[in-house]
């Protein structure tokens, strides 16, 4: 088998780039000024940005005590907070609330402030850079050797899975990275808790003291590398950053990990290099197994090194990952929907489809998240498709690849939106003598053109055909596949105690066939509880009827009881 390269899928929020440290190499650190520090808003959109590529991770990072630089408090106490620690925490708590996992790089912590963000991060860090004493800390109080050190073995303790490494090229000679690694080796023999080692080669940056400075070759990082190799002990992972350095050379050295990838979001401390799209990093790693990981390591997720309030995020992301295998989801959708983004796959004749929490009403009026949406959604789509395979309707489904992500046939589709209605109610009861709750005589099918500029007008047969979007034949195809649909679903639902009032389809091409496309969920359907004529559908937030994930769980439970919702 060959060798397995890890990396994360992460999402990198700069809470504030004010810093005490003013090292002779960093383009990072900023003074305090309107915008400093990244407003809670902005914090969460970044956020649901990552949550919707897939990333697992946020990658809290931040200057290293702030509050002592002049003129910082008050762009921080603007929103409410006392420390920038209890910001981090705050967020981070938005973070495992949109289903990512945080990791802080805070800089210098006491043991007690490495105790307060523990419950809300699966994993901390804090480069040691070096054990020298070195010219390019002068004005550093943070990076005091003895002081990073001492928070490495804080860290073991409280048996928080860490991440450190080392920086080459700031000043330090060969015999201080090899002290720097048998200080790390050191701690980690006495207390487990290192997961894995950066060795980062430092990038001269313009503008900076050490501008002039030639940094780390590449026979340096070779070098390093093999020489962690002999001193780590085995468990801990060698990490290279392959938007800094020349990885293709430096992995067969014994680099174990790739580190955090972004697919949303720039490396703030490098901005100069754009991290490798996930294509690249499959090329880059040719010949190796990639394997994509979470910010804390399988060993520590086994030993139970983590917060209980993190076990859920933990095990639903352990299972998005087993799901994707080494499959990437791009950086850019081909389309957004209002609740779902389509993605090109490494395969020509499919295509990604993630299910996401966004939830609109009113063709986009009214806009809302919720955390779970998505995978609810994608649970149910998955559950019919299959059962509507199951008696012959041919439908774009092929896998799934993670709990809220859907890989598809790449269909031609057809503009067109078949609703299927059984009772009266909605949009029917607005336009036409009918009264909410009366049941029709027989299944009615109506069509609809899609194209938001116009509101999706209603269509006729003789327009279709005139416009040339279906023979007569294929619109006499897709409506027998519609009642099809309709009747297994009636049926379907009859059992569980629901009645299937209305849903929408849409239906597309390929080679000659036409299959059923885009969802079938509680997104798409009209569902009454039979009794009591509860609604379980979207008209619960449409109408503000009560908690519209409660009322989707609910019809999860009737029709998948065993589903683990």
């Amino acid at each position: 088998m060959s060798p397995v390269i890890t990396y994360s899928r992460n999402v990198f929020v700069p809470l504030t780039f004010v810093c005490r440290n003013i090292c002779g190499y960093c383009i990072f650190r900023r003074p305090p000024g309107e915008g400093c520090v990244l407003s809670p808003d902005e914090v969460i959109r970044v956020l649901r940005r990552g949550a919707e590529a897939g990333c697992t991770e946020a990658l809290f990072t931040f200057g290293e005590h702030p509050e002592e630089v002049a003129g910082f408090m008050p762009f921080l106490e603007q929103y409410g907070f006392g420390s920038i620690l209890e910001y981090c925490h705050a967020m981070a708590e938005e973070a495992l609330r949109l289903g990512l996992l945080p990791h802080t790089n805070a800089g210098i912590m006491t043991a007690d402030e490495m105790s307060y963000l523990a419950d809300v991060n699966a994993s901390m860090g804090l480069m040691l850079e070096t054990t020298a004493d070195i010219p390019a800390h002068r004005n550093c109080p943070g990076k005091e050797p003895a002081r990073r050190i001492a928070m490495i073995e804080d860290a073991g303790r409280l048996k928080i899975p860490f991440t450190t490494g080392i920086l080459l090229g700031i000043g330090e000679t060969r015999s201080d990275r090899r002290e720097s690694l048998e200080v790390i080796a050191g701690l980690h023999r006495k207390y487990g808790h290192i997961q894995e080692i950066i060795i980062q080669n430092f990038c001269p940056k313009p503008g900076t003291d050490m501008s002039a400075f030639p940094g780390a070759t590449l026979r340096d990082m070779q070098e390093t590398v093999r020489m962690a190799k002999e001193i780590l002990p085995s468990d801990i992972a060698i990490q290279i950053p392959p938007n800094l350095a020349d990885a293709a050379q430096i992995l067969p050295c014994g680099v174990t990990d790739l580190g955090g990838i972004s697919p949303v979001t720039i490396d703030y401390v490098n901005p100069e290099h754009p991290w490798p799209a996930f294509d690249e990093l499959a090329a880059l790693t040719k010949g190796y197994t990639l394997k994509e990981r979470l910010c804390i390591y399988p060993e520590y997720i086994r030993r139970g090194w983590y917060h209980p309030r993190l076990r859920d995020c933990i095990i639903s992301l352990e299972n998005t990952i087993h799901m994707r295998g080494t499959s990437v989801i791009p950086a850019k959708p081909l389309y957004e929907g209002k609740a779902k983004s389509v993605y090109a796959s490494e395969n020509p004749d499919e295509l990604i489809v993630v299910f996401r929490n966004d939830m609109t009403a009113f063709n986009g009026v009214k806009h809302d998240q919720f955390t779970d949406k998505g995978r609810l959604n994608a649970t149910a789509s998955e559950f019919f498709m299959k059962m509507l395979e199951a008696e012959g309707i041919p439908t774009h489904h092929i896998r799934m690849s993670a709990p809220d992500t859907m890989i598809v046939r790449r269909l031609e589709m057809i503009p067109l939106e078949v609703i299927v209605r059984n009772v009266a109610a909605g949009s029917m009861t607005k336009k036409y003598p009918v009264k909410e709750g009366m049941v029709l005589d027989r299944p009615v099918v109506t069509i609809d053109y899609k194209d938001d500029e116009r509101g999706d007008p209603m269509i006729n047969d003789d327009l279709i055909e005139v416009l040339h979007i279906l023979t007569a034949d294929e619109l006499r195809k897709v409506k027998e596949m519609a009642l099809h649909v309709n009747k297994v679903l009636t049926r379907f639902f009859d059992e569980c105690g629901i009645r299937l009032v209305d849903f929408k389809l849409e239906f597309g091409k390929a080679d000659g066939t036409i299959y059923l496309g885009d969802e079938i969920s509680m997104d798409s359907m009209r569902l009454w509880d039979k009794k009591t004529g509860e609604s379980f559908d979207k008209d619960v937030y449409r109408f503000d009827k009560g908690d519209v994930i409660a009322a989707y769980r609910n019809v999860l439970k009737r029709i998948i009881p065993d589903s683990g919702v």
